[in-house]
């Protein structure tokens, strides 16, 4: 008879994977948001990339290290994803998950990405960052599973975003173990109350993508 993951575990082994999801995301954002800020906000001068610096960025997940943050040659780019958390501890991760989650529509996706960069850059920059973002989204949330997955763990996170309330509200995520051992956040959903319906849709939605 196997022996069931434990608590801890598995608690330690979805944090891991989230923080190597919400890593993705941010250096996918910056590398965008540098290409703008040279392309658009600096367009005609002589500045250009200057390779990265790694910084470690502490979330509500756990350390995230080695963050690969890109700067430009004249010191003068400052990515603006750690003004918004730093103010609000975990709203930045949170602000990630909820971007990709499904159900997201592409207005929304755009209010989040105005809120993460705030009022640093013009339109035009903004813009093309969204398309990006928008684009990677649909390739995550469309892209092929796997035919057979040997475990499935599901769990919701309940998240606070909106800073006026008190109430959470809870995002289900599905991690697939696949038969090499690959670990993988299959989807992100929004719910309200964690419920046995809830997971009832999420895993017919699962099985519709084969």
């Amino acid at each position: 008879m196997s022996k069931s993951i434990s608590n801890m575990d598995w608690a330690n082994q979805l944090e891991s994977v989230i923080r190597q999801f919400v890593k993705e995301k941010l250096e996918l954002i910056m590398r965008e948001e540098i290409k703008n800020f040279l392309e658009i906000e600096q367009a005609g001068t002589s500045n250009m990339r200057n390779g990265y610096y790694q910084r470690n960025l502490d979330t509500q997940y756990g350390r995230i290290e080695g963050l690969l943050v890109p700067r430009d040659r004249n010191g003068e780019f400052q990515t603006q994803l750690f003004a918004p958390y730093q103010r609000h501890t975990g709203w930045l991760e949170e602000a990630i998950i909820r971007m990709y989650q499904s159900g997201m529509s592409t207005r929304e996706i755009g209010k989040w990405i105005e809120r993460i960069l705030g009022k640093a850059y013009s339109p035009a920059t903004i813009s093309r960052i969204t398309d990006v973002v928008k684009e990677d989204i649909e390739k995550w949330r469309s892209r092929p599973l796997s035919k057979r997955y040997s475990v499935l763990y599901l769990d919701g996170l309940y998240v606070k975003l909106r800073r006026d309330t008190v109430e959470k509200e809870v995002i289900y995520v599905v991690l697939g173990v696949n038969e090499e051992g690959y670990r993988e956040i299959l989807d992100f959903f929004v719910g309200g109350q964690e419920s046995a319906y809830g997971w009832r849709e999420i895993l017919q939605n699962l099985y519709q993508r084969g």
